[in-house]
C-alpha cells in the first residue's frame, strides 16, 4: 500500500509541474508581447486560460482523492496539501499573467509612451524566481530558498521606482495618464507575481521540513525568528 501511496503523490507532484511550466511559458509569452506590442501573441495567451482551469480541476481531484482513500501521513500528506496550495498559487499568477495579455490589448491601441526598459527587467527577475521556485518544489531542497527573497526585495524597488516615473508622466500632460495607468497596473501584476514566487518558496519549505516559513524583509523566516524581530 506504500509504494501505492508514493506513486500517486509522485503522479500529483507532476501534475503540479506541468501546471507550473505551462503558466511559466505563458508568462514568458506575455511578457514577449508586452515588449514586442505583438496583438497576436496576446491574443494567442489568453486561449489558453481554458486548459489552465482543467489542469487545476484535475490536481485538485487527485490531491482530494489521495487524501480521502489513503490517508497520507507525515511527509506524503505535507507534499499532497501543499501541492494542492501551489497549484492554487499557478492559478492566481495565470489570472495575473492574463490580465497582464488584457492590457496589452489595451496598450498597443495606443502610441507607445516610452521606451520600456525598467518593466522587462523587473519582469525577468520575476521569471527568475518563478523558475527557482519551481525548481525547488521539483527537486525537494531547500537550497536557494533565501536568494528568491531577496529578488522578491529588488522586484519591490523596481516597482516604486516605475510607479514614481508613472506619476512623473501624469502630472505633466493628461494625455499620458491613461498608457501611464496601463503601464502601471501591468508592473503591479508583475510584483504579485514575484509575490506569488515567495509563497511557493515557503510552501515547499513546508513541506520539506514540516515547518512553517514566511519570507519577510528579504529572508526566509521561520516563526521563532519572527518572533525575535518582535
Amino acid at each position: 500500500m506504500d509504494w501505492i501511496l508514493k506513486e500517486h503523490v509522485e503522479d500529483l507532484k507532476k501534475m503540479v509541474l506541468k501546471e507550473g511550466w505551462l503558466i511559466e511559458s505563458l508568462l514568458n509569452q506575455v511578457l514577449n508581447a508586452l515588449k514586442e506590442r505583438d496583438k497576436d501573441a496576446a491574443f494567442s495567451a489568453l486561449k489558453n486560460e481554458n486548459d489552465i482551469n482543467v489542469m487545476d480541476m484535475k490536481i485538485r481531484e487527485k490531491a482530494l482523492i489521495i487524501l480521502s482513500t489513503m490517508m497520507p501521513m507525515s511527509r506524503e500528506l505535507r507534499m499532497v496539501t501543499g501541492s494542492f496550495v501551489i497549484s492554487s498559487y499557478f492559478q492566481e499568477i495565470a489570472e495575473k499573467t492574463l490580465d497582464i495579455a488584457k492590457k496589452v490589448l489595451e496598450l498597443i491601441k495606443e502610441p507607445q509612451l516610452k521606451p520600456l526598459i525598467t518593466i522587462p527587467e523587473m519582469t525577468k527577475i520575476s521569471l527568475i524566481m518563478l523558475r527557482e521556485s519551481m525548481r525547488m518544489f521539483a527537486d525537494q531542497n531547500v537550497s536557494g530558498a533565501e536568494s528568491i527573497c531577496e529578488k522578491d526585495a529588488e522586484i519591490d524597488n523596481f516597482f516604486e521606482d516605475i510607479r514614481k516615473e508613472l506619476m512623473v508622466y501624469m502630472m505633466e500632460d493628461s494625455k499620458y495618464v491613461k498608457r501611464a495607468l496601463i503601464l502601471l497596473e501591468i508592473s503591479q501584476r508583475i510584483e504579485e507575481i514575484a509575490d506569488l514566487a515567495t509563497k511557493i518558496v515557503e510552501t515547499t519549505s513546508y513541506i520539506i521540513t514540516g515547518r512553517q516559513y514566511k519570507c519577510y524583509e528579504d529572508k526566509l523566516h521561520t516563526i521563532e525568528s519572527l518572533e525575535d524581530k518582535a
